[in-house]
């Protein structure tokens, strides 16, 4: 496999969806190699409900069978990548008030600030219960990033026409049914897309980046014969 030329990385999130949030985990993991490989990344947040909505995949609840195994996969997922999943007393929110916060923060910070903010938003939802749907809750999970009256005023920008456009333009060009949203091209130009945290090796493989796929290491003073 030959070594990666100019690819790109690009994935999308969203703060109501668990499974963004270890999308986001793995890709800061992954983004250093990723760059000495070649391989640029992008974070970019969006509004899942509109990006489903706007391809005819609007949220549906959990059906019943299927409720015991979505929490341990999350569970498990969140033990494996150091997170601590605590399900929300609300759940659905509406996350376009805090996309729309993340974005603006995105456009006009710096990488790291954006980054932090998306950590707090996903996990003040997601490992601490806050309602970030409101501004008192984006205030309560933003708190020890931006001082209170920072945060007040980047809420006001964020609903600026500008901002809301930008979230919108950002939303419908994914085409995505789901979060994360990994889109990749790779040095050829070919591009591919992704849906979920669990298609990593199919993003390198296709990247061109060389990695190891899921293997057993052997018990000691056993070799394996694979």
């Amino acid at each position: 496999m030959g070594r990666p030329n100019g690819g790109i990385l690009t994935i999308y999130i969203d703060c109501v969806s668990p499974y963004s949030w270890y999308g986001f985990t793995n890709t800061l993991r992954f983004r250093n190699l990723l760059i000495a490989h070649g391989v640029s990344v992008e974070i970019l947040p969006f509004f899942l409900g509109g990006a489903r909505d706007s391809v005819g995949n609007p949220y549906s609840p959990t059906p019943t069978w299927k409720e015991a195994f979505a929490s341990q996969d999350s569970k498990v997922t969140g033990e494996i990548l150091g997170l601590k999943i605590v399900p929300p007393k609300i759940f659905p929110i509406s996350s376009l008030f805090p996309v729309r916060v993340a974005t603006w923060i995105k456009d006009n910070y710096p990488s790291e600030k954006f980054e932090a903010t998306f950590e707090a938003l996903v996990r003040g939802y997601w490992s601490k219960g806050i309602n970030v749907s409101t501004p008192e809750g984006v205030i309560e999970a933003l708190d020890g990033i931006f001082p209170v009256e920072e945060i007040k005023g980047i809420m006001q920008k964020a609903l600026t026409p500008e901002n809301k456009k930008r979230v919108i333009d950002l939303t419908t060009s994914t085409k995505a049914f789901g979060a994360p949203w990994i889109v990749a091209v790779n040095g050829d130009g070919e591009k591919k897309e992704y849906f979920g945290n669990d298609r990593w090796d199919q993003v390198f493989y296709h990247l061109g980046v060389p990695y190891t796929p899921t293997s057993i290491i052997p018990p000691h003073g056993v070799k394996s014969k694979l």
